[in-house]
């Protein structure tokens, strides 16, 4: 007898919490069977160390079985980029040995790191670049700037930063004929971007999109 997946949806309406104060993503959790190379990866591409890290006391002998899908006592670790109590953003490594990369999967498409400013991304990229971590795809989508890198197990991970210096100036972009003729912007060359922005040019001119 063929079991028929139920409806998850069935009971939804779009305002069925609208009453409540919308969550902030507090943790990007990611599985890894190669996690000395993602622990690494991320301490030097964000600058950011373990604040919380784990590892069982037997973990060398059960690393070599499988673990459940939600096993926790495992080795892990926990990096926060930002905290504002109650709320904080943390990026966390679970390992767990055995994976393989999967393809044509439903799952993570990327993850989105924004900066505090052009600058700082500028700053980022040029030190990851010198240090021979170059970005898989780098765009202007007119809001903002973005770079987008491959971790050690293949995740996008994209940083960016607001092209403009006020809140007022970002969002008013989005009304912009520009905007709505090209949504996704421009690839760039992200030397030339950081070159220009070095040598004193106006952000305006360096994160134009074409008409």
């Amino acid at each position: 007898m063929t079991q028929l997946t139920p409806d998850l949806t069935s009971n939804l309406t779009p305002d069925l919490t609208g009453d409540l104060q919308a969550p902030r993503i507090s943790e990007i959790v990611l599985r890894s069977s190669n996690y000395d190379a993602m622990k690494l990866w991320y301490q030097a591409v964000l600058g950011v160390q373990p604040f919380y890290e784990y590892v069982p006391v037997d973990w060398a002998e059960r690393a070599k079985q499988p673990q459940g899908r939600f096993d926790t006592d495992i080795r892990l670790c926990f990096m926060r980029v930002h905290n504002q109590f109650p709320y904080s953003q943390v990026i966390a490594l679970f390992d767990v040995p055995g994976l393989q990369p999967e393809q044509k999967a439903s799952g993570l498409h990327h993850m989105q790191l924004r900066h505090d400013s052009f600058a700082t991304l500028m700053q980022r990229y040029g030190r990851l670049r010198d240090a021979g971590v170059a970005p898989y795809k780098s765009f202007n989508h007119g809001p903002a700037t973005a770079f987008y890198y491959e971790d050690p197990d293949g995740n996008l991970v994209e940083l960016s930063a607001a092209n403009f210096e006020t809140e007022a100036a970002f969002l008013g972009f989005f009304q912009t004929p520009a905007f709505k003729k090209n949504p996704a912007g421009i690839p760039i060359d992200g030397d030339d971007f950081r070159r220009r922005f070095q040598a004193g040019e106006n952000l305006s001119d360096i994160t134009r999109i074409p008409d």
